[in-house]
């Protein structure tokens, strides 16, 4: 008898190890994956709004190979972005919905594995019968147990469990790349709004010496009228002239007031004022320090470094293992549940001759008759794979077009700022010249008047244009896929292409 248990537990090892061996090198039902056709042009566009290729581009840096700490060198923006990265609510929650996707991923990873489960018990059971005398009286029931078993493992022959574990790998990677997504738009906004807020501040100490100017040509002019040099019309044109002036002063006040709600917002707790104060007493763009210029490489990098992309072609990924598991449903699915356990009325009957139990319970579904549902659940599995190919070209598409869209503002909006600047200078000479003729009798105050508004409205559009000209760097550097890293991935490099030392990148590894 003793023989023959061993051979039986033997041949129970046998065909669970052969069972499990068998379901892990099974049949692959999930189809190969193949990127689909990018559909974009290999090269940049050319043209007038792009202006010259930059000179030897091969030698500056890849926008994906600079941290952002050393693109955006300014120390307070530097200080603003690490304050974001640390304490801005939706990054945060997407760093959590990262955890929750692995978490998900390997409980679903999980399944491919047995569950091997430990019991014990003990049971008491009192009933009134007849003994062996014929006396009246009770009988009693003793029962302890003990053992392992495995209940309801699902034997992946057709690849049932396999395809959804690569599903859910495949959804864990998104919610990798949408965190990197937004940290990439957060760096990039922060940036944006700080510099939105310097130049607002030039825009409203701006209003405020014109605002200053016209009190003073009010004065003069109120004085004039006093001494029958000028009439009642040129005062209230001044008036109107200095009203217009306060109104300008509260908006750009609101605006400045709204840059720094934004700027809060973004980085998630209140702003220090020490840190506000490192940008001096007079915020300006003037004392901000400059972006390094940045290669944009080829189109094809997009594939392999922008998030949005990755994120989108992970969700191919998934939808094609959801085929697989569609695939699966046309096949026999395949269960086992055993269990090996010793038993006795006492703690020593319990590891005594006769006392092992064991169960093998090996269950097969086949799908005979389901109406066709398994069928309409493959053709959705095949239609979602294709409407996820065409979502992962038009990601690529719409990226291509941002990447061309920031190349062409790097140089108009450069060029439009210096339009701007030069007719700031323009407007400065013609309010001079007016102003004087006004004095000497020469031109009414019309004149003036029209001189000094558009000196204003020309300092204040080229002040915009300075803005829109170093957002659009920001803009360009992120839609080439930098920001994922403080430092450089590679190298670093100085603002001539110059190589200074060599670091390898910790953060991806």
């Amino acid at each position: 008898m003793m023989k023959i248990r061993k051979s039986f537990r033997s041949t129970l090892k046998s065909m669970t190890l052969a069972l499990m061996i068998f379901s892990t090198t099974s049949c692959n039902l999930v189809p190969d994956y193949k990127r689909p056709d990018a559909s974009i042009s290999q090269q940049w566009p050319m043209g007038p709004a792009y202006g010259a290729p930059l000179p030897k581009d091969s030698n500056l840096p890849q926008a994906y190979n600079v941290g952002w700490k050393v693109f955006f060198r300014d120390p307070v923006l530097s200080e603003l972005i690490s304050m974001a990265l640390a304490n801005n609510r939706d990054l945060r929650e997407a760093i959590e919905n990262i955890t929750a996707s692995h978490a998900s991923y390997m409980r679903q990873r999980g399944d491919l594995f047995p569950t091997v489960n430990y019991s014990a018990g003990a049971s008491y059971q009192t009933s009134p019968g007849k003994t062996l005398g014929g006396m009246r009286g009770y009988t009693h029931w003793n029962q302890l147990s003990t053992g392992f078993g495995v209940s309801n493992y699902e034997i992946d022959i057709f690849d049932h469990v396999r395809s959804l574990t690569k599903a859910a790998r495949e959804s864990y990677l998104q919610q990798v790349e949408s965190t990197l997504s937004v940290q990439i738009s957060l760096i990039s906004e922060v940036a944006n709004t700080y510099m939105a807020w310097l130049a607002d501040c030039d825009s409203l100490r701006t209003v405020q010496e014109s605002l200053h100017n016209r009190e003073r040509n009010l004065q003069l002019i109120q004085g004039m009228h006093t001494y029958g040099q000028q009439n009642a019309q040129a005062v209230a044109q001044a008036t109107e002239l200095l009203q217009e002036a306060r109104s300008q002063e509260q908006v750009y006040q609101k605006t400045v007031a709204n840059d720094l709600n934004s700027l809060t917002l973004l980085i998630g707790q209140p702003i220090p004022q020490s840190v506000l104060q490192k940008a001096g007493p007079n915020p300006s763009l003037d004392n901000f320090v400059s972006m390094p210029e940045v290669a944009s490489g080829m189109p094809s990098d997009l594939l392999e470094r922008r998030p949005d992309i990755l994120l989108a072609e992970h969700q191919l990924k998934e939808a094609n293992a959801n085929v697989g598991y569609a695939r699966a449903a046309f096949f026999p699915s395949i269960q086992l549940t055993t269990s090996g356990s010793t038993a006795g009325a006492t703690f020593a009957q319990m590891f005594g001759p006769y006392s092992a139990a064991y169960t093998f319970m090996p269950k097969i579904t086949v799908p005979v008759i389901d109406e066709g549902q398994n069928l309409a659940q493959l053709r959705t599995a095949k239609a979602k794979v294709r409407a996820a190919a065409a979502h992962y070209q038009k990601v690529i598409q719409s990226s291509f077009k941002e990447v061309a869209d920031a190349l062409a503002a790097r140089t108009t909006l450069k060029e439009k700022w210096k339009a701007e600047s030069d007719n700031v200078k323009a407007s400065q000479t013609d309010y001079r010249l007016s102003y004087a003729r006004f004095r000497n009798g020469i031109d009414s105050y019309i004149s003036t008047l029209t001189a000094q508004r558009t000196l204003l409205t020309a300092q204040v559009s080229s002040i915009q244009a300075r803005l829109q000209y170093m957002q659009s760097l920001s803009t360009l550097y992120r839609t080439l896929g930098g920001g994922w890293s403080a430092e450089n991935a590679f190298q670093t490099y100085q603002s001539n292409g110059k190589k200074l030392n060599t670091q390898v990148d910790k953060s991806k590894q």
